[in-house]
C-alpha cells in the first residue's frame, strides 16, 4: 500500500524545516509565539516549535498517523480495513454504537456486533469514514480542554454532518475527502487559539475594531490567513492530498455547478457549511436569518441549495448532534448551548418558558377560558416565527368550527372569515379531524395540496408569501372534536421541525385541561383579536 500524497498543493513549505525546530532555543522565552506580519515563516515555525514541546501534541501527531492510514486505505480490502480499527478498541465502541445508531442508517433489526458486519449492511468506505471522522472528533476534543476549543470541536463535527448529507443527497463522484475535510476546516484557527492564545484574540479584536474579515486579520496579525495556516498543518500532518485541496477557501462566487472540476465542487461545499455554521446568534439566542439568506443566495447558483433545504440541514445536523450527545460525550450546557446557532425555531425562548409557567399558574387560579386562550395565542405568537396564530372553536348547533382567538398582522379580517362546517370532506381541516391527527403543509400552492386547501382559505391568502406554510393541530376531549389550533409561517424562512410540534403540544394540553375542568364547551366565548 502505497503512503499518503504530501504534496505541497500550491503552498509554500520549502522555508519552514521541522527537524530543524526541535534544536532552536531563545533566550528570552516568555511562552508567546512570535509573528511577523511580513514574514510567515516566523509565526509558522514557532507554531511547531511549540506543538513540537507538548506532550499531549505529541500524541496526538501519533495518532495521526492511525488516522493516515484508514484514511488512505480506500482500495483496501474490508479485512485490511477492519484490522486498522480493531487496534484501537475505543474507537472500534464508539463506532459500533454509531452504527447501531440512526444517525446512520442500516437494516438490521438485530443490530450491529462487528466492524466487519458494519461493513457488510453499510459498505466498506461508509465505516471507513464514519471510523476517520470519531477519529478526529476524539482527538481534537482530547487536544482542547477550554470552552472556544471544545465548541470549535462540536462545530467541526456539524460541518461533517452537513457536508455528509450534501454528498449523499447530490451529484458527487469522489466525494470521500468532504466530510474530513469540513471538518477540519477551521484547523489553522483552532491551533492559534490553542497554542497562541494571545494570537487568536488579537486577530478577534482586529476584527472587531477594523471591521476585517477573518482572513485579513489572521494575515495582519500572523503573516498568513487562517486558512492557509491550517492547511500547512495538515500537510505536515502528512493528510492526504485530496483533503487538504478541499479546505481550501473559495472567492469567486460567478461560477455554477456544471462549470467546476469535482475537486472545486468539494470546495464549495466545505466552504458553505462553514459559514452556515459560523452564523452569529442575535439577542435572543437564535440563528440570524438575515445573515443566513445572505449565505444561502451566495452559493445558490452553485450548489443549487435553496433556504429551506439549507437550513433543513443544518438543523439536521443539529438535532443528529443532540441524539448522540452521550457517544460524542458533549455537554449540553456548554457546548450545545453555547457553540451553535438556535435551530429549535423558537423566536424567544424566555417568553416561551415564562408563558407556559404562566398558563400553569392561571389553571390553578380558575382563570376563565377566555383569559387562558388569550394568553395561549399571544404566547404562540410572540415565541415562535408564526405570522397568524388562530384558536378555532366548535359551535354545537351549527357544527361550524369559527376562529374566535388570532394573533397575527391581519387577525380582525382573520376572525371574521375562518369558518368552516365540519363534514366528511378532503380538505386538511376536515381531514385533521375525521382523522384526529396533526396536518402540517409547508407550501399551500403546490398542486399536489389543491384538493387539501379548501378555496375560501387559499382565496383569502392568494400572494401571501409570509404565510405560505400551515399547520393544523385539532383538540380532542373524550374523543370529541371541541377547537383547533391553527398557524401560518413562511416555512422556506423558517421551517417547522419537532420541537415545535412537541411546543404546541404542551399548548393543546391546556386546552385539554381547562375544557375538563370548566365541564362545558365553550358556545359563548367573546371573540379575541389584536
Amino acid at each position: 500500500m502505497s503512503g499518503p500524497d504530501i504534496s505541497h498543493a500550491g503552498i509554500e513549505l520549502d522555508a519552514i524545516c521541522l527537524p530543524c525546530l526541535g534544536g532552536e532555543t531563545g533566550s528570552s522565552d516568555t511562552g508567546q509565539i512570535q509573528s511577523d506580519p511580513s514574514d510567515r515563516r516566523v509565526f509558522v515555525n514557532a507554531l511547531f516549535k511549540k506543538m513540537m514541546d507538548q506532550n499531549s501534541f505529541l500524541s496526538f501527531y501519533r495518532q495521526v498517523s492511525d488516522l493516515n492510514q484508514i484514511l488512505t486505505m480506500k482500495y483496501s480490502s474490508a479485512t485490511d480495513i477492519a484490522r486498522v480499527i480493531l487496534k484501537d478498541m475505543a474507537l472500534t465502541t464508539k463506532v459500533l454504537k454509531l452504527v447501531n445508531a440512526p444517525f446512520y442508517r442500516h437494516f438490521s433489526n438485530r443490530g450491529i456486533s462487528t466492524i466487519s458486519e458494519a461493513m457488510i449492511i453499510l459498505g466498506t468506505d461508509e465505516v471507513r469514514l464514519a471510523a476517520a471522522g470519531m477519529k478526529i472528533y476524539e482527538m481534537m476534543s482530547s487536544l482542547g480542554n477550554v470552552a472556544i476549543l471544545k465548541q470549535k470541536t462540536l462545530k467541526g463535527l456539524q460541518r461533517s454532518i452537513m457536508a455528509r448529507q450534501i454528498v449523499r443527497e447530490g451529484e458527487f463522484k469522489e466525494a470521500d475527502a468532504i466530510q474530513i475535510a469540513a471538518m477540519l476546516y477551521d484547523l489553522g484557527e483552532y491551533m492559534v487559539a490553542l497554542f497562541a492564545p494571545e494570537k487568536y484574540i488579537r486577530i478577534e479584536l482586529a476584527m472587531d475594531e477594523h471591521f476585517f474579515s477573518r482572513a485579513k486579520a489572521s494575515k495582519s496579525i500572523l503573516g498568513l490567513s487562517y486558512s492557509d495556516l491550517g492547511m500547512i498543518v495538515a500537510l505536515k500532518l502528512h493528510l492526504p492530498k485530496n483533503i487538504v485541496n478541499d479546505m481550501r477557501p473559495v472567492t469567486d462566487f460567478c461560477v455554477n455547478w456544471e462549470g467546476l472540476i469535482e475537486g472545486d465542487r468539494h470546495r464549495y461545499v466545505c466552504a458553505f457549511v462553514n459559514e452556515m455554521c459560523n452564523i452569529p446568534l442575535d439577542d435572543e439566542g437564535c440563528q440570524d436569518i438575515e445573515q443566513a439568506q445572505l449565505v444561502v443566495e451566495k452559493y445558490n447558483d452553485i450548489l443549487n441549495l435553496d433556504m429551506s433545504t439549507s437550513l433543513a440541514i443544518f438543523t439536521n445536523s443539529w438535532d443528529k448532534m443532540i441524539k448522540h450527545e452521550a457517544l460524542l460525550n458533549i455537554s449540553p450546557s456548554l457546548d450545545l448551548n453555547n457553540a451553535g446557532p438556535g435551530i429549535s425555531g423558537v423566536k424567544n425562548q424566555e417568553r416561551l418558558n415564562a408563558g407556559l409557567k404562566q398558563l400553569e399558574q392561571n389553571l390553578d387560579k380558575q382563570l376563565s377560558i377566555h383569559e387562558i386562550f388569550t394568553s395561549i395565542v399571544e404566547t404562540l405568537f410572540k415565541s415562535f416565527y408564526f405570522t397568524q396564530v388562530c384558536i378555532a372553536i366548535k359551535k354545537n348547533e351549527t357544527q361550524m368550527m369559527d376562529a374566535r382567538f388570532a394573533k397575527g398582522d391581519r387577525s380582525k379580517e382573520f376572525l371574521k372569515w375562518f369558518s368552516y362546517k365540519i363534514e366528511n370532506s378532503q380538505d386538511l381541516f376536515n381531514e385533521a379531524i375525521m382523522d384526529h391527527k396533526d396536518i402540517i403543509i409547508t407550501e399551500i400552492t403546490r398542486p399536489e395540496y389543491e384538493k387539501k386547501i379548501p378555496a375560501w382559505y387559499r382565496d383569502r391568502l392568494a400572494g401571501d408569501e409570509i404565510s405560505s406554510a400551515i399547520a393544523v393541530f385539532p383538540v380532542f376531549v373524550d374523543q370529541k372534536i371541541i377547537a383547533m389550533i391553527c398557524v401560518n409561517w413562511n416555512n422556506s424562512l423558517y421551517p417547522m421541525n419537532q420541537r415545535i410540534v412537541d411546543y404546541i403540544n404542551n399548548f393543546r394540553s391546556v386546552m385539554v385541561k381547562i375544557f375538563t375542568l370548566h365541564g362545558r364547551e365553550p358556545d359563548n366565548l367573546t371573540a379575541y383579536s389584536q
